[in-house]
């Protein structure tokens, strides 16, 4: 299969998308913080292109993701609709930003270039992916099963605007307009990184909220259904969609996501944390390989 010019292997990609959609179901996310890199360091998949199309899998995915999430009763969507306007909004600021990028050169250092977009995007990427990986990876090796516990954070003191409670998790009260504001900023995220936005959304419901694991990991995923669907019209406008592609990965991935789900119930809040943290390791060891590639 011919994308933007590359020979891309359709078995490949097929093996990428089970691997991708297991590890969506697992910890309540899109995948798409692992599956456009991937995309670009295995596969030479253009990072814009990469970026829309792993928005469109993602559809498929957290579909799924969540049924199966809500069946063994995970999560608490009342995050996901107080964040889902302000989500919205920031797709199409992110996506923009992203085609802005693409069109902005390439950097030029020591000899070698490389272009602006790949970047600032992969330099976001790893800064962000690997902050995450130490906290879960941190909690996750602390005596006891920390991060199943409730440890009200920071953010659930705020108390700006009305508030809401959270009876899933529980909190009484938690501040909407905190909540909504995150919303616009994961939108962003989610357009410019290519991502759902449940990589930055979950540690911010455990480290900042106090959500035990297995509650943030079911939470969100309306919201990222909603950010992935919008997220993919606004790059299918700009030309940064394959169907093709997005259809092969999303086969094996509908199926595998379920599964995942259902190993989260049965895991430890550490043993999920440490996990996690090993495949946010990965990601930002196949990002900074990319980065490295450009200036060897």
């Amino acid at each position: 299969m011919i994308v933007d010019g590359h020979q891309v292997s359709l078995a490949g990609t097929a093996v990428l998308g089970v691997g991708v959609g297991y590890v969506a179901g697992m910890f309540g996310i899109g995948g798409g913080f692992l599956l456009t890199p991937l995309l670009v360091v295995l596969f030479a998949v253009p990072l814009p292109i990469a970026v829309g199309t792993g928005l469109c899998q993602m559809v498929g995915t957290s579909l799924v993701a969540y049924l199966r999430h809500r069946g063994v009763r995970q999560g608490e969507v009342r995050i996901d609709f107080l964040m889902l306007p302000g989500s919205l909004a920031g797709v199409p600021l992110g996506a923009r930003a992203l085609t802005l990028l693409s069109r902005a050169g390439a950097a030029t250092a020591a000899g070698h270039s490389i272009p602006w977009v790949n970047l600032i995007v992969e330099s976001c990427y790893a800064l962000l992916l690997g902050i995450v990986a130490i906290n879960y990876w941190r909690q996750g090796k602390s005596k006891g099963d920390v991060l199943q516990q409730l440890r009200p954070g920071p953010f659930s003191r705020f108390r700006l605007g009305p508030a809401v409670a959270l009876p899933a998790v529980p909190l009484e009260h938690v501040s909407a307009v905190l909540v909504a504001y995150m919303g616009l900023g994961l939108g962003f995220l989610s357009g410019l990184l290519g991502i759902g936005g449940g990589v930055a959304l979950n540690p911010i419901l455990i480290y900042g909220f106090g959500f035990p694991i297995k509650q943030a990991v079911g939470t969100g995923i309306v919201l990222l259904f909603a950010t992935a669907v919008v997220g993919t019209i606004t790059h299918a406008f700009a030309g940064h969609v394959d169907l093709r592609l997005a259809a092969v990965m999303l086969f094996g991935a509908t199926i595998s996501a379920q599964v995942g789900a259902l190993t989260s119930r049965r895991l430890s809040g550490s043993a999920l944390g440490r996990i996690h943290a090993a495949v946010l390791f990965a990601a930002v060891a196949a990002v900074l390989w990319d980065l490295g590639s450009h200036v060897r």
